[in-house]
C-alpha cells in the first residue's frame, strides 16, 4: 500500500466512523465538563438533568411570525408598523391555513409575556403545537439576535456558537462525545455518542459545522450521515473492498500507525502531541469496529418513507426519516446516543434552499414545512399517559429547536411573497429535560419593527445546552465568560444561562 491511497483510505474510514477511540489527555487532568470544586451551586442535580438531546435545525431560517412568535397587534392596520409581521402576508396566510387544515378563527396561542409586557401567541403554522399542552407547560421560547446575515456564516455561528473560521468552533455534539468518552474510557462501547443528519447546504452554507470538531481531537466527531445517501454508509460499514482480508488489512494500517507514532517518540519517551496523528489512530480502530457499528445503524433505519402535508405529498420525507432514525438511536438500549442533530429541510425544498429560506412563497412554504416538521417530532414524544419506550420522555430528553435566524418582518421587496434574511430578532425554543412546569415561556422581546429589544446570543444557546446534560461548558476546547452578555465569571455565566434559557433560578 503507498503512502497516497493508505491516508486515502484512512480519511474516508474517518469520515464515515470516526466515532469511538483515544482521546488523548494527562493522567491527572479532569474528563472535559468536569464542573470545577467552586461551581456545585450552580451544577443541576442528577435527577434534573437531560440524559440526551435531541436538536432540530430549521435550515434556511425560520419565518418566526407566523410560527414561534406572533404578536396580535403587531402588524396590523393602525398600528405604527402596519402591514408587517404577520400581517404582511394576510391574504396568502389564510389561503395557506386553509391548504393545511387550519380551522378554527383564533389567529394565535397565547403563550407568554415577553420583556416588553406584550403577550407571545405561538402562530397559525403552528397549531400542532396547541394540542399539546404536555409540551407546551415544558417549552421555553428565547430571543436571540446577532448581526450575520450569510447563511454561509449564520448557519456556523447558530450550530457551534462561534463565527466562521474560529478555530474553537465545534458543534454541540463533539463537546458532548467528548465528555462521554473522557468519563467512559474503557469501556467497549462501540456506537457514538453524538450523530449529525444533515441534507443540503453541507458545504455550501456551512450546515456540517454541527459535526466539527474545532479544538478537541477528532474521537469527538459525532458521526455525520447525509440521510438522502444513508446507503452509502452502509456500504462503507460494510467493508466489502477488503473482503475476506479484514483481519490482515487491520493488523497492517496498526503497523503504520504504531511506526509513526514511534517516530514521535524521542529515546522511548512520551510521544509529542500530533492531532493529525490522533486522527488516523481513532480512523484506524473505529474501521475495526465497523462491524459493531453496523449493528446499530441498521440498513433499514434511513429506509424512505414518503410523506404528505397541507395537500402536498412527496416520496421521500427526510425529516421524518430523519427523527424516526433519531428517536431510535436516542432510545438503543445499552448503546443509546446523548445527542442527536436533525436537519430539518422540509418536505420538499424552499425556494432560497433548505426548508425555511423563504424568499417566495413564504406563507405556503412555511406552513407546510413547519406543520410537517411538527407532526413528524410530536410522533416520537410520549403524551400524557404515554409510556412508549421506544418514544421520547421530556423528563430527560432536551428537545431545541435551532435555526440561523428568522425572516424579515416586512416583504423581501415591493409585491414580494416573500421575506429575506433577518438576524436581528429572532426565536429558538428548548422544550423539556430541566424544563419544569412553571419554569415555561418566553425570555427577551422582539418589537414592533421587528428588531429584538432583549436577547440573548447563539452562544449562550450552546452554553445553556450543555449545562442542561451536567457538562461543564467553560474550557479552552469550549466557551468563555465572555460569551455570555454581561457576565463578571464563569459561575455568573452559567447562571444568566440557566435563567435565560431553562428558567431555572439559582
Amino acid at each position: 500500500m503507498n503512502r497516497r491511497n493508505f491516508l486515502r483510505y484512512m480519511g474516508a474510514a474517518a469520515g464515515a466512523a470516526a466515532v469511538t477511540g483515544l482521546v488523548r489527555r494527562r493522567a491527572d487532568a479532569a474528563p472535559f465538563g468536569t464542573f470545577p470544586a467552586d461551581a456545585g451551586a450552580v451544577q443541576l442535580p442528577e435527577g434534573k438533568r437531560a440524559r440526551r438531546v435531541l436538536e432540530i435545525f430549521l435550515y434556511g431560517g425560520i419565518s418566526q411570525w407566523e410560527t414561534l412568535y406572533f404578536v396580535p397587534e403587531y402588524g396590523r392596520a393602525g398600528s405604527m408598523h402596519p402591514g408587517t409581521q404577520y400581517y404582511a402576508f394576510e391574504s396568502q396566510n389564510a389561503e395557506a391555513l386553509s391548504a393545511c387544515g387550519f380551522v378554527g378563527n383564533e389567529l394565535g396561542h397565547a403563550f407568554g409575556r415577553d420583556a416588553n409586557g406584550a403577550t407571545v401567541h405561538l402562530g397559525p403554522f403552528a397549531q400542532q403545537l396547541w394540542n399539546r399542552p404536555d409540551v407546551l407547560e415544558r417549552m421555553r421560547l428565547i430571543v436571540q439576535r446577532h448581526e450575520l446575515a450569510p447563511h454561509e456564516a449564520a448557519v456556523p455561528l447558530a450550530l457551534t456558537g462561534r463565527p466562521v473560521g474560529q478555530p474553537t468552533g465545534a458543534g454541540l455534539g463533539s463537546h458532548v462525545q467528548r465528555h462521554f468518552l473522557d468519563n467512559d474510557r474503557g469501556s467497549n462501547r462501540a456506537a457514538p455518542y453524538s450523530y449529525v443528519f444533515a441534507t443540503g447546504g453541507i458545504s455550501s452554507d456551512n450546515v456540517s459545522a454541527a459535526a466539527d470538531t474545532g479544538m478537541h481531537p477528532g474521537a469527538a466527531r459525532p458521526l455525520l450521515i447525509k440521510v438522502d445517501n444513508a446507503q452509502l454508509l452502509g456500504d462503507l460499514l460494510a467493508r466489502g473492498t477488503v473482503g475476506e482480508r479484514r483481519a490482515a488489512h487491520d493488523a497492517l494500517t496498526q503497523i503504520y500507525v504504531d511506526q509513526y507514532e514511534n517516530r514521535l517518540r524521542w529515546k522511548g519517551g512520551d510521544r509529542v502531541r500530533s492531532a493529525r496523528l490522533d486522527d488516523l489512530a481513532v480512523a484506524a480502530e473505529t474501521a475495526g469496529r465497523a462491524d459493531a457499528i453496523a449493528t446499530v445503524l441498521d440498513r433499514d433505519l434511513f429506509k424512505a418513507r414518503p410523506g404528505q402535508a397541507c395537500g402536498r405529498d412527496v416520496e421521500t420525507n427526510i425529516p421524518l426519516m430523519s427523527l424516526e432514525a433519531a428517536r431510535h438511536l436516542l432510545t438503543l438500549p445499552g448503546e443509546a446516543a446523548r445527542y442527536v442533530c436533525v436537519s430539518d429541510v422540509g418536505l420538499y425544498e424552499a425556494s432560497g434552499g433548505g426548508g425555511y429560506d423563504t424568499h417566495s412563497l413564504n406563507a405556503t412554504d412555511t406552513a407546510t414545512n413547519f406543520d410537517n416538521l411538527l407532526r413528524c417530532l410530536l410522533g416520537i414524544i410520549n403524551g400524557p399517559g404515554e409510556r412508549d419506550p421506544r418514544k421520547l420522555d421530556l423528563d430527560d430528553t432536551l428537545i431545541i429547536l435551532n435555526t440561523e435566524f428568522g425572516r424579515t418582518p416586512e416583504p423581501q421587496e415591493e409585491g414580494s411573497d416573500g421575506r429575506n434574511h433577518h438576524p436581528y430578532g429572532y426565536t429558538t425554543a428548548f422544550i423539556g429535560g430541566p424544563i419544569r412546569k412553571g419554569q415555561a415561556g418566553v425570555f427577551g422581546a422582539i418589537g414592533e419593527d421587528g428588531k429584538a429589544t432583549h436577547w440573548v446570543s447563539p452562544s449562550e444557546n450552546r452554553i445553556a445546552a450543555l449545562l442542561a446534560m451536567g457538562i461543564w461548558p467553560f474550557a479552552p476546547e469550549a466557551f468563555a465568560v465572555s460569551d455570555v452578555i454581561q457576565a463578571g465569571s464563569e459561575r455568573d455565566a452559567a447562571t444568566r444561562a440557566l435563567d435565560h434559557y431553562l428558567g431555572i433560578k439559582l
